[in-house]
């Protein structure tokens, strides 16, 4: 009994000495967010892929695996990421419209006219956002997510007409 005890103590001690992971204030944890909420299962009504690539000034930034896979709360936010490769799973118990500007609500970061997460302009720079290889001028969260959407953001130059993102792999 009092080995268990001691081990406990000990596991207790190391989790409470352990440094939390590097986070953003804000990441959700399982409440809804933007009227979508964090499941115990993915979603099987609607199920949708779309890629996302955002460009800072050339370089890319990375869209994290587990976007939407909260750490400390076991669920699934119906749009959510599984691989750090760009694309977005849409696994929803409702048909339903979503967009890009819920996605990075569930990231956590942000997205406007002039920032795409991580990427912001500079002074006399303008963002270009490419949706299935044609220029976008509308706002960029207002886009619709549907199968096989293409969303490339560029923010800063350049911003050359991508190429299709085609590895979708059977998705």
């Amino acid at each position: 009994m009092k080995s268990i005890f001691l081990s406990m103590l000990l596991a207790a001690s190391l989790f409470a000495a352990a440094p939390a992971p590097p986070a953003q204030a804000n990441i959700p944890e399982g409440e809804p967010v933007r009227g979508i909420r964090c499941d115990q299962m993915e979603g099987t009504a609607y199920h949708i892929h779309a890629h996302l690539t955002v460009n800072d000034h050339g370089k890319p930034v990375d869209i994290p695996d587990d976007v939407g896979r909260p750490l400390f709360t076991p669920c699934f936010y119906w749009l959510h990421t599984h691989t750090p490769d760009g694309i977005i799973h849409v696994e929803s118990p409702v048909v339903r419209t979503f967009t890009l500007g819920q996605f990075f609500a569930i990231w956590d970061e942000p997205l406007s006219r002039t920032r795409a997460a991580s990427a912001k302009l500079r002074k006399g720079e303008k963002m270009t956002v490419w949706l299935d290889g044609r220029r976008y001028g509308g706002n960029p969260s207002a886009i619709a997510i549907a199968q096989h959407t293409d969303v490339v953001i560029d923010v800063g130059p350049p911003a050359p007409k991508p190429t299709p993102f085609t590895q979708w792999n059977g998705l």
